[in-house]
């Protein structure tokens, strides 16, 4: 049995999710709150003031948090007249193998640009009038910061895999209050996509700008401090010096002087964010289109394709030439290899709420 809400559900928030340590910062709270009394800042949502002295009832942020059990049901709607489904993968159109023809998106990218690519078309062809991304900070290039991208040059700065957390939903909000767009593509990790699908659920005004979902893979997300301070002390690593990450079976850490560093999953992830480990999406099974790195492809994505509209704007770029495909039928490798993470995923995700439950600790709703 549930237990009962409260009518301010910041109540609920901060004792089954912000307590715990489960925030994500994903800033869908912010961007959902009619009375703006929730700010993410740095590494902590912050409650700026009492709202239930402006409103009686008010269920938002709680509803639209990523990790909560609200609204599941209805955010599965936005996918499910895909004809296919697999238990790890989640509904499906299809499933390809892409890469951008240009290759300086490939230079660029994680795995072979198709998310830029597939952005550029869109902004090109007015699909799209902008795009809700992270990107490297200048300085720091792990460290994320959201962005709203309005032409194609601001696209090339953003990053088609993440490993910290970035408040896009949050930017998607001040997309559509500060820049008045009303065709916005948004990217983000699993936990992201949900918390948009959420939104979109909930019917919040804001969402009518919502034009594509956009999903990264992601097995895990990281504690930006505490991964920093494990690898300057453990391999000399600054944060400053390393230019990308990549993780598979192991980490990766390409510095700028272009040295590489694999390091053993077991020793970072420790430093995973402790409501990661308690994810079972890899493959952002609630966006529209999906893409993730193709393993062991060099420059190539998996692209799952869930929606007509994914479909339409990736066959569209294919058409124009930005992307170039191919069956996945022709590597299964790559696919064997994606389906044994996504499974990787779920089973850690798994085992990890039921040793908490065990040890009478709290796991979130969701």
């Amino acid at each position: 049995m549930k237990a009962p809400r409260e009518l301010i559900a910041y109540n609920d928030l901060k004792r089954i999710i912000l307590e715990p340590g489960f925030c994500i910062l994903c800033g869908a709270c912010e961007a959902a709150c009619p009375v703006h009394a929730l700010r993410v800042e740095g590494n902590k949502l912050n409650y700026l003031f009492d709202c239930s002295k402006h409103m009686e009832f008010c269920p938002i942020c709680y509803d639209v948090c990523p990790f909560t059990d609200a609204l599941l049901l209805e955010t599965l709607g936005f996918v499910t007249d895909a004809p296919n489904r697999r238990e790890s993968i989640g509904y499906y159109r299809k499933i390809v193998l892409a890469q951008s023809t240009d290759e300086k998106l490939r230079e660029l990218s994680h795995s072979g640009g198709v998310v830029t690519a597939l952005l550029l078309h869109g902004i090109k062809t007015d699909f799209i009038d902008s795009a809700v991304v992270s990107e490297s900070e200048e300085e720091i290039p792990i460290r994320l910061r959201p962005s709203v991208s309005l032409v194609p040059d601001d696209l090339l700065a953003a990053v088609d895999c993440k490993y910290f957390p970035s408040a896009v939903a949050k930017a998607f909000g001040k997309a559509v209050h500060e820049y008045g767009r009303a065709e916005i593509a948004f990217v983000g990790t699993p936990c992201q996509v949900r918390a948009i699908r959420k939104l979109e659920a909930w019917e919040h005004k804001i969402i009518n700008s919502l034009k594509i979902v956009i999903g990264l893979v992601c097995l895990w997300s990281f504690s930006f401090p505490e991964l920093a301070k494990f690898l300057e002390k453990s391999y000399g690593i600054k944060a400053s010096n390393i230019q990308r990450i990549d993780m598979d079976k192991e980490y990766k850490v390409l510095t700028k002087d272009k040295k590489q560093i694999s390091i053993p999953i077991s020793e970072v992830e420790e430093h995973t964010l402790d409501i990661c480990r308690m994810c079972e999406d890899f493959t952002a099974e609630l966006a529209d289109i999906s893409v993730g790195g193709a393993h062991p492809l060099i420059d190539w994505s998996i692209v799952i394709v869930r929606t007509e509209v994914g479909e339409k704007l990736l066959e569209d770029a294919v058409k124009a030439g930005g992307i170039r495909v191919k069956s996945i039928e022709e590597e299964p490798e790559v696919y064997r290899h994606f389906v044994e993470m996504a499974l990787l995923k779920r089973q850690y995700a798994i085992k990890e709420m039921e040793k908490r439950k065990e040890k009478g600790e709290l796991v979130p709703p969701s």
